[in-house]
């Protein structure tokens, strides 16, 4: 065969039909296997082109021209075993529909769709097994057989993703849309490297497990200006489950994500539950959020261990969301708890920053909630503005999955070690704004609280709960604030682990507002 003198790899010339009945699986694999090492491009012309999983070599450039489809066949048999990361462990399971695997410089680029058919994957979630085909049944117990661990959704999240990025550096995906995946949309694990811009990623509202983008012990990954609709968490990052990831010990780490928008889904930027292996340096700025459950939200529980640390949320806007903040170290499991003692399994977040955002028509101003035994901290609100009148029943949550807010309108935190609120305005009908218990440290400067169900006249006995309330919080400083206007009670402050009150550089009697409770120094200024 004569060399080949152009750079340009047509699936056409290898045998794809691109007519959406035949299946084109191996001529466009093997398009893309010729078109490896070269730095050439594999194009696929308008076209709906049925296949089975595809893979993407080093010095690759796929490009998927405008009307051209590359639609996975709905078919598991097509699909085979394939070593990987599935919900934070290593392990095995159905081979991801496009590939990147250990592969560098490669481009995936075009106005066209890859579609991942997971109508098919997604019609077993609510079988049992024993409904499961034959064959498929195998399958998943072969899959039990060779997996160390498992949990209650461990055989039915080993679906393909339908975009991976595995062990692989210097990958770009831009422009595409990516839709239907049978499990997490786009997987970037084990990377380096990595941006993914322009790009739309569309599920629907009931997929399974159907993320957007995880981002999962990968570093240098940059997404921007991408339109995500996800059944699931929209933006997740991830680094490893318990005792695995420990191990493993690959963070997810210097991490930005910019000018995207999110149109429903679980949360708008979602960092857990998997963290076993540290999440840090991570920036997310100039995003809108609209009709998601959660906003930012950080999630975690006891034996995960791993540290999530120096985080920056800003410029954002948020609109019909549940609640705008989440920071849990409770998940799936109760918040009312004794301490434990602290050990390598006892996770820590730590240094998290919101500034310039606003979040209107939500039904929670915010949960925050550290362990007894590893207070997290160093959370800091900077300008930001909060809707939180929004009936608390406008949103469907699985009490499961409901981070212990949906009882409140208001801002809540428990056992943090030091959180502070710099010209933050909050308009809630709860009477009670903020609540705050087991905290070293509580610094409010600035703050604006207007309570829709407290009158204007003298407040009575429904609306006489103070517009804060501090139950052992060790240090508590505010400044910047008005006194009310009708004579209801700011601040109420009690137990006996409160120490110190600080009240200076305030407006009106102040003081007159405060109610202690507590053998705590107080100081005026």
């Amino acid at each position: 065969m004569a060399e080949r003198q152009t750079s340009r790899y047509d699936v056409h010339e290898f045998g794809a039909t691109g007519d959406g009945e035949t299946l084109d699986t191996e001529a466009i694999q093997e398009a893309l296997e010729a078109c490896a090492g070269s730095g050439g491009t594999v194009a696929v012309p308008p076209g709906e082109y049925l296949t089975g999983p595809l893979r993407v070599g080093d010095l690759t450039t796929l490009h998927l021209e405008a009307g051209a489809t590359v639609r996975f066949v709905g078919d598991y048999t097509e699909f085979p075993t394939a070593e990987s990361r599935w919900e934070g462990w290593d392990q095995v399971g159905f081979h991801p529909c496009l590939l990147v695997d250990a592969a560098e410089t490669v481009e995936i680029t075009g106005r066209g769709t890859i579609d991942g058919s997971g109508e098919y994957w997604w019609q077993f979630r609510d079988r049992p097994r024993s409904a499961y085909p034959d064959g498929l049944r195998e399958r998943l117990e072969e899959f039990d057989e060779r997996n160390e661990h498992k949990d209650d959704v461990s055989s039915f999240t080993l679906r393909p993703p339908l975009l991976q990025v595995y062990d692989s550096k210097n990958v770009s995906v831009s422009g595409v849309t990516l839709r239907n995946s049978p499990f997490w949309n786009t997987h970037v694990v084990y990377s380096e490297d990595v941006t993914i811009t322009d790009v739309v990623i569309e599920n629907p509202a009931d997929a399974p497990n159907g993320d957007g983008i995880d981002v999962d012990s990968s570093s240098h990954v940059r997404i921007s200006d991408t339109f995500i609709n996800a059944g699931d968490d929209a933006i997740c990052i991830k680094s490893g489950k318990d005792e695995q990831g420990r191990a493993v010990g690959e963070p997810a780490r210097n991490i930005t994500v910019a000018n995207c928008t999110v149109e429903a889904g679980h949360g708008g930027v979602v960092i857990g539950s998997e963290m076993s292996g540290d999440v840090r340096d991570v920036t997310v700025t100039g995003c809108t959020f609209t009709d998601t459950d959660r906003g930012i939200r950080i999630k975690t529980q006891r034996g995960r261990g791993g540290v999530v640390e120096d985080l920056r949320f800003d410029t954002l806007v948020m609109r019909r969301v549940a609640c705008p903040f989440v920071i849990n170290g409770y998940y799936f499991t109760p918040i009312d708890s004794e301490p434990e003692p602290v050990d390598g399994t006892t996770p820590l977040v730590r240094n998290v920053h919101f500034s310039n955002i606003t979040a209107r028509e939500v039904e929670s101003a915010g949960f925050l909630a550290g362990l007894p035994e590893r207070r997290f901290g160093e959370i800091t609100f900077e300008d930001v503005r909060i809707d939180a009148t929004r009936s608390l029943e406008a949103t469907d949550l699985d009490p499961a999955m409901a981070d212990g807010y949906e009882q409140r309108h208001g801002f809540f935190c428990k056992s943090i070690s030091e959180v502070s609120f710099s010209n933050v305005a909050l308009r809630t009908p709860d009477s009670t704004a903020f609540r705050f218990e087991e905290t070293d440290l509580v610094s409010i400067d600035g703050l604006e609280v207007e309570r829709s169900d407290v009158e204007e006249a003298a407040p009575t006995e429904e609306t006489a709960a103070p517009a804060i309330e501090i139950e052992n919080a060790t240090e508590t400083r505010i400044r910047g604030c008005d006194s009310p206007s009708n004579g209801e009670t700011f601040l109420s402050i009690g137990g006996d682990a409160s120490r110190r009150l600080s009240l200076a550089g305030n407006y009106g009697d102040l003081g007159s507002a405060v109610d202690v409770d507590a053998d705590c120094d107080v100081t005026l200024e």
